[in-house]
Parts: structure tokens; sequence; C-alpha cells
């Protein structure tokens, strides 16, 4: 039986050193692999494997904390992408990451400055735009959010979820022809915007556009048949990227 004990140890301790071989670049590669096949689990485990080694990579700090973001861990995600900031600065998708988390969080204004870095490290960045429009929305800001808006569409001319969120902005504003505008170009864009239809469908009915609203209903129910019609409530719902 110790014979036995000893070989499963040796055995272990193989593993192990076999997996301490690795180069940094191994394990970063490893883990990059692993993420653009989708397997986020195995990616996860990676990461964390090459930070606890004591290696530090923008990189790798950036797409852990997108993973430990998406998995609602927002505090430990701020942590790793306030880390790769700091070893690259004028990294703008970190920035933009950043400024989701603060805004999940509350902290608005954090998360103004934090897209603002984006942009300004990265002008063509129509995420960033679009996503500010988002925080000056729930700012009260309505104004601004319609020209934030504006501007992610100006650099993106197809980006159905600008149109969207823009849509909603006119609603607020009480500039129903332009929303009606804004969602019938998400909708050309994406024509299983099921939100964008229901916005359009209530703006129709209120413009007296009743035989269009009810073309918009028609389209909601082939698309989620179990989609509760008729409401003239909007989805004030924004989508952030």
């Amino acid at each position: 039986m110790t014979g036995f004990g000893k070989k499963s140890n040796s055995k272990t301790k193989k593993a192990s050193n076999k997996k301490t071989k690795l180069s940094k670049e191994e394990i970063m590669n490893k883990a990059f692999k692993f993420q653009s096949q989708g397997n986020i689990s195995e990616a996860a485990k990676y990461y964390q494997y090459f930070i606890n080694q004591g290696f530090k990579h923008h990189r790798v700090f950036l797409n852990y904390g997108i993973i430990l973001k998406n998995l609602g861990k927002l505090q430990e995600a701020e942590i790793s992408l306030r880390k790769a900031i700091k070893i690259k600065p004028d990294l703008a998708e970190a920035y933009l990451n950043l400024a989701n988390i603060s805004k999940n969080l509350g902290k608005l204004e954090e998360a103004e400055i934090s897209l603002r870095k984006a942009i300004k490290i990265k002008p063509d960045l129509a995420e960033a735009y679009s996503n500010l429009g988002y925080v000056f929305k729930d700012l009260g800001k309505l104004e601004e959010a319609e020209i934030s808006f504006r501007k992610a569409i100006k650099i993106k001319p197809y980006y159905a979820k600008a149109y969207y969120n823009l849509g909603n902005i006119l609603i607020d504003l009480w500039k129903l022809q332009e929303a009606e505008v804004s969602l019938r170009k998400a909708i050309d864009i994406k024509p299983d915007y099921v939100e964008a239809y229901y916005n359009l469908g209530n703006i129709l009915r209120i413009l007296g556009k009743l035989e269009e609203a009810k073309l918009c209903s028609e389209k909601i129910i082939s698309k989620r048949s179990w989609s509760i019609l008729g409401s003239y409530s909007f989805n004030r719902e924004m989508k952030l990227d």
C-alpha cells in the first residue's frame, strides 16, 4: 500500500511539474485560444493561473475582467480592468468595460469619466458614444444623450442598437416623428428587433397610424408569440455594449 501511495504522489508531481513548465506565452495563448473557442470556463482557469504565477499582461487582465463582468462578479472585474489600465493607460476597451461596471453599480459619474477617457483615446469608438448616451439618459441629460447617440450612428451607420436607443430618447423628448424614423432604421438593420417594433407600434398608435401599428403587433406575434400586446406603455430599456 505504501508503494501505491508513493506512485500516486509521483504521478501528481509529474502532472504539476508539467503544468508549471508552461511559459508565460504558452499559458496566455492557451487562455486566448479557449476564449476564442467559447470555452470561457477553461479560459478563466488559465487567466487565473497566469495571474497566480505573478505574470502581468494588459490583455490578460482585460479579457479576464470582461469574463468576470459577464459572470456578475463586478468588484473583481473592476480590479482586473484597473490593472489592465495601469499596465496600458491607453487601452480604450478597458475604459469601455469599466464604465459598464460603474453604470451597473450605480456610479454614473464614474461611468461618464471612463467613457470620456475611452473616447479621448479612440475617438471613433462608436460603442463608447452609445454607452455615454445611456449614462446621460440615466443622469437626466436627455439632449446630451441624443447628441451622443447621433455621434455613435455617424461613426457606425449600421448600428441598430444606437438607433433603438436614440429612438427611446426621442420618445422621452416627445419628438415622435423623429423617433419613428430612428426605430424604423433600427428595424431595417435588424429585422427581428422585437423591442423596436414594440415602441414603434406605440408611436404609430399615438400618431393615429393604426393600420401600421397593427402591422407592428403582427410582426411581434410572428417573432414572439408569447408577447403581451396592445399596451400603450413604452419599453424604455436601453442596450449597453
